[in-house]
């Protein structure tokens, strides 16, 4: 099962959040908001801006013209994500480094 984040109980409560969640599967983060579930490509996932606040946070997505606001996560819960969503994207940036470089090699080989 994917990692999973949402806004707790008090934070859904106190910012009027609304029902949202975040997942992380292989190279695709999925936001789904009131039921309707967003895919998007991680790579394709221009900015995450973590605000944090005292006891909750924002997160802030943003993809092309599309901008997701998540509001009431607890603050050490949206740090998780960030990190997990940097470790996420830096792994496919190097796997496709990796396979770039794989290529170049056959290429030279084959010379």
């Amino acid at each position: 099962m994917p990692p999973t984040w949402q806004p707790s109980a008090w934070g859904k409560a106190l910012t009027s959040s609304g029902d949202w969640k975040l997942a992380l599967h292989g190279d695709s983060v999925t936001v789904t908001l009131g039921g309707v579930a967003i895919v998007t490509a991680v790579e394709d996932v221009e900015a995450v801006v973590v605000t944090r606040g005292l006891f909750w946070s924002q997160i802030r997505l943003e993809v092309g013209e599309w901008v997701s606001r998540l509001y009431g996560i607890r603050s050490k819960d949206a740090a998780a994500f960030e990190r997990a969503f940097a470790a996420s994207l830096k792994s496919l940036q190097l796997r496709q480094r990796s396979a770039e470089f794989d290529a170049a090699a056959r290429r030279a080989s084959l010379d």
